[in-house]
């Protein structure tokens, strides 16, 4: 019996991750696993079992394990020279942009659809779209950037997206609260307000997946693409999280072209960028290919 609800725990399946998980925090080490080197960003604990938050250091995929803790290690020179490390220092410092916007591959076909859920009093999100997209395109990748605060009054929606066949998601970090005040200028707005407590954005969301059973990325959108140099270092040294942005945000008129990070809103607050990209989608699949998000940056 204890082998069994072992297995369960190590699939990750939403039935046990419905339990309320337990001490989640920072725990930053590293971990061979056989070839692989593994960088452990978080520990917590579920049905008194101690897990790990780790990435792969060379594919960027994150996965929670539970390790033997005798074998942890401190992060050192082979971390350092890591793909991932090199990833995280070049998108760090684009605070300008909000982190990375296109693609470092050579994949000439090859484009990153990212869709925002912001906190929204709007009702349902953009269904019609995701139909249409997938419609079109069969399967698709997508980079999905959830606000718990969106989650939280849209939970039917959410279920709906994650148990989507037609989608293949990449969960990104978005901010717990995204704060927003429309008085406010940009320079103290979204995560520059003097009042942000940057852990509890963070840390916040990624409990929320993992207590739905769905394992967050390494990947962390700012509200608004708003950063400084600041936060950027919290993300690289504290959080190791890699800053995603956009070169393509649809409503802006942004061009999509090859390597393209692209930026449309899912949660009704932005329909214009949302009819603009479904006007194109037929130009759009027969000249690019939807990759998932990972491979942007990976050789």
């Amino acid at each position: 019996m204890l082998r069994l609800i072992f297995s369960l725990m190590l699939c990750w399946l939403p039935l046990v991750a419905m339990e309320n998980i337990k001490h989640y925090e920072v725990f930053v080490k590293a971990y061979e696993q056989k070839d692989a080197l593994l960088l452990i960003s978080r520990r917590f604990e579920l049905s008194g079992v101690t897990f790990y938050l780790t990435t792969n250091t060379q594919t960027l995929q994150t996965k929670v394990l539970a390790l033997d803790a005798t074998k942890l290690l401190p992060l050192d020179e082979r971390f350092e020279q890591s793909l991932f490390a090199k990833r995280l220092k070049e998108s760090t410092a684009l605070h300008v942009n909000g982190g990375a916007t296109h693609a470092i591959t050579q994949n000439l076909k090859a484009i990153y659809l990212s869709m925002d859920l912001c906190p929204s009093s709007k009702q349902g999100y953009e269904r019609e779209f995701i139909e249409h997209l997938t419609k079109q395109n069969g399967k698709t990748p997508i980079a999905i950037a959830l606000s718990s605060a969106w989650k939280e009054h849209h939970e039917k929606e959410f279920e709906e997206l994650v148990h989507n066949p037609l989608l293949q998601i990449t969960w990104v970090n978005h901010s717990h609260t995204h704060f927003y005040d429309p008085k406010l200028p940009i320079r103290d707005n979204f995560m520059l307000h003097v009042n942000t407590d940057v852990k509890s954005e963070i840390l916040g969301v990624e409990k929320t997946l993992l207590e739905e059973g769905i394992t967050p990325s390494v990947f962390f959108r700012f509200p608004g693409l708003i950063a400084n140099e600041k936060l950027m270092r919290e993300l690289r040294e504290t959080y190791f999280l890699i800053p995603l942005g956009a070169n393509a945000w649809i409503a802006k008129n942004e061009p999509t072209k090859t390597g393209s990070i692209i930026l449309i809103h899912g949660n009704k607050n932005e329909p214009q960028g949302i009819e603009m990209l479904e006007k194109k989608l037929p130009e759009v699949v027969k000249t690019y290919q939807f990759h998932p998000l990972q491979e942007a940056f990976v050789p």
